[in-house]
């Protein structure tokens, strides 16, 4: 009687191990995964905005804007003539987008993470960015 007890907790025993030895490293991968989500959503949110602004000064709907947004850790911003380009660096992994204007565009980005303000000004037919952080 005492041996079934005791198989019967053993036997607990290690399917309780057993989930905990597979569990824990599924659930670390599950929280990374999410976490690298979270990261390039607010990156892709990012970058959808700025060029949005862009693109209604590009188009002379607007000759000024200002929007808010949050510049999440590893992203660059390059603008080579009337291109830019807009690239975050997440757990080694690089995704980019780019786009391409009527008008040359100047950009001194952020070089932090953050909430900025950004202004988009157009002056002599040239698109400039500067931005402003935002204190919490």
């Amino acid at each position: 009687m005492v041996s079934r007890s005791l198989e019967k907790m053993m036997l607990i025993a290690v399917g309780l191990s057993t989930a905990v030895i597979i569990g824990v490293p599924v659930l670390l991968y599950a929280i990374d995964t999410m976490s690298y989500s979270t990261h390039l959503q607010d990156a892709h949110l990012a970058a959808e905005n700025i060029f949005a602004a862009i693109e209604r000064l590009d188009t002379g709907e607007l000759n000024n804007r200002t929007i808010r947004v949050h510049i999440p850790t590893g992203m660059l911003m390059i603008a080579d003539g009337s291109s830019l380009t807009i690239s975050v660096l997440i757990n080694g992994q690089t995704t980019s987008w780019s786009d391409s204007y009527n008008h040359q565009i100047i950009i001194n980005p952020p070089t932090e993470a953050g909430i900025y303000d950004m202004v988009f000004t157009m002056v002599s037919n040239v698109i400039h960015i500067t931005y402003t952080w935002v204190p919490l």
